[in-house]
């Protein structure tokens, strides 16, 4: 299902690699840096230059040309293209989660709780399980509530 969820966003973005994670990641926790996108996504401080200089090429991302934590922003059109991968990430789940039962659900939404609640031991590790998620759509989100009552207190 990894594959079919980042192929999704891929064609939604039309390109590979770790740009739809990257507009994901930051329509999430807007005002980041790039050094955090480095941690979130796993890549090198060059790699995550590149993908940085390729979103604001693309229109897709803003950043002061002054300061030492540049904040990493989505412009409208970042907006758009994040909303679009969403969109391909959502249609995805839908398909796999449509398969099951309404009971089925309900023991999926608790097994995946029980099992990725504890997961989030640090605000790096969070953005990281989270970065192809779509809070707004999981308000209850397991993996955020287990942070809170873990981490955050």
């Amino acid at each position: 299902m990894t594959g079919s969820v980042r192929e999704a966003v891929t064609t939604a973005v039309g390109a590979g690699g770790a740009l739809g994670e990257a507009l994901i990641a930051i329509k999430d926790q807007p005002d980041r840096t790039a050094e955090w996108l480095s941690e979130v996504l796993h890549i090198s401080q060059p790699g995550t230059a590149h993908l940085v200089r390729r979103l604001i090429d693309q229109g897709w991302v803003t950043r002061p040309d002054r300061g030492r934590a540049r904040p990493l922003r989505l412009t409208p059109a970042g907006e758009r293209q994040a909303a679009s991968a969403l969109a391909g990430r959502k249609a995805v789940l839908d398909r796999f989660v449509g398969r099951l039962s309404e009971e089925q659900c309900g023991q999926l939404i608790a097994i995946t709780g029980a099992l990725l609640s504890t997961e989030a031991r640090s605000e790096s590790l969070l953005a990281e399980l989270c970065r192809l998620c779509d809070r707004a759509s999981c308000p209850a989100c397991p993996v955020h509530e287990g942070w809170q009552r873990n981490c955050s207190g």
